[in-house]
């Protein structure tokens, strides 16, 4: 690997139960890697993606709309779901059509959930509501608990279980599908520009590490579950079911429900033009 010897790849990690499958075989040492890496939350990591301290990250689908300029998307790796999600949810106290003029608070965390909860409001279910930034698990500890709530990742996975005095529930990914027909995709991976010439064939080799991290998690989702487990604050069982409802690839379907997410984020101001999807060709970039 070269020049990997004397400096490393940093690679940003989500510091959730949703990209285990991918990292755990790298941390773990079952696939040697020539990555530092540096966990944090969706929000973190977009924030160290256009500040240019990651040269490689997974990271909102919607930063990379708001920023095509600055990466390249690395070719069949994201976090999607072809029905529902289980950890980007809306939690209210009363029916979702009854939101309509109400508050919602929503996590800080991730920037792709908060736009597909506008677009789902705006584009498809004709509701309009205030959404305000906040921390879920906090609110919910006051006096004036609000009215509904988008928690995401595993404080989703968590307060679904716990907050029984918010039954009626919407899971994104399965409304964007009934909606569209078409896969959602979270989060991608993506390259610094400015990176691909300075790290010329090492970008091979982290390219082709993470295709077979995402492999190896896809063969071993048994292990994967039972690890998650540990950590809460699902069942080995119920972490099966979790992953099972998610993909880590970026096939035809997943890429169109991409674009068309991009477009509909044009319509609702989020960006101002849809972005072409420019993926990074590892062959190109070391010739």
């Amino acid at each position: 690997m070269g020049q990997l010897m004397h400096e490393r790849l940093r690679l940003g990690k989500i510091g959730y139960l949703n990209v285990l499958p991918i990292y755990h075989p790298l941390e773990s040492g079952i696939i040697a890697h020539p990555f530092e890496i540096i966990s944090g939350a969706p929000a973190q990591l977009n924030r160290l993606m256009a500040l240019g301290d990651l040269e490689v990250s997974v990271v909102s689908s919607i930063e990379y709309a708001r920023n095509p300029g600055r990466y390249f998307v690395l070719p069949d790796l994201s976090i999607s779901c072809g029905g529902p999600v289980g950890s980007v949810v809306l939690l209210s106290r009363v029916p979702i059509e009854r939101l309509d003029g109400e508050t919602i608070l929503a996590s800080t965390q991730s920037h792709t959930s908060v736009a597909l909860l506008h677009v789902l409001f705006q584009l498809h279910l004709n509701l309009e509501a205030r959404v305000l930034p906040g921390n879920c698990t906090e609110a919910l500890r006051g006096e004036n608990p609000p009215t509904a709530f988008l928690a995401i990742g595993d404080e989703a996975l968590r307060l679904l279980r716990d907050r029984r005095d918010f039954p009626f529930r919407l899971d994104l990914g399965e409304a964007w599908r009934s909606w569209t027909g078409l896969p959602f995709v979270f989060a991608l991976w993506v390259i610094q520009r400015t990176a691909i010439e300075r790290w010329n064939g090492a970008l091979l080799d982290a390219i082709r590490v993470l295709g077979a991290a995402r492999e190896w998690g896809s063969r071993n989702l048994g292990l994967i579950s039972t690890l998650a487990a540990q950590k809460g604050p699902l069942t080995r069982e119920e972490a099966e079911e979790y992953y099972q409802g998610l993909r880590f690839d970026l096939d035809g379907d997943a890429r169109e429900g991409l674009m068309l997410f991009f477009r509909m984020l044009s319509q609702t101001g989020e960006i101002l033009k849809v972005p072409p999807l420019e993926l990074c060709s590892p062959l190109e970039s070391v010739a």
